[in-house]
């Protein structure tokens, strides 16, 4: 029986260094993990970073082109009005009773309209 229970010692003996060198070699592993880990995290971080600025990038340049196509409505608009007028004025001038007929017949026009 000491013969076995020799043989159970070694085992035993055997087994616990295993053990040990299997968590060693998970806390080197663990380590390696953490390691990787903030590496990924600080990676995700930069990257947030710059698809920030490229948002804010994009959104101004959008903000601009927007004005400039505004702008340029604006100025559409206050030279069709502009031409509008000029046609208004000049109609007037050269008939007045069909100006003065149609503003009459757009007063009635208005008037019933409103009356309702």
């Amino acid at each position: 029986m000491s013969n076995s229970r020799a043989t159970k010692a070694v085992k035993d003996a055997k087994e616990a260094v295993q053990e040990e060198t299997d968590t060693a070699a998970l806390s080197a592993e663990l380590k390696e993990l953490r390691r990787e880990f903030r590496e990924l995290v600080d990676q995700m971080g930069r990257v947030g970073k710059v698809s920030a600025h490229e948002a804010k990038t994009a959104a101004k340049s959008t903000v601009r082109h927007g004005k400039e196509a505004s702008e340029h409505l604006v100025e559409e608009v206050a030279d069709y009005w502009s031409g509008l007028e000029g046609k208004v004025v000049k109609e007037t001038r050269e008939s007045p009773w069909k100006a003065l007929g149609i503003a009459a017949a757009a007063g009635v026009a208005l008037g019933f309209i409103l009356r309702r």
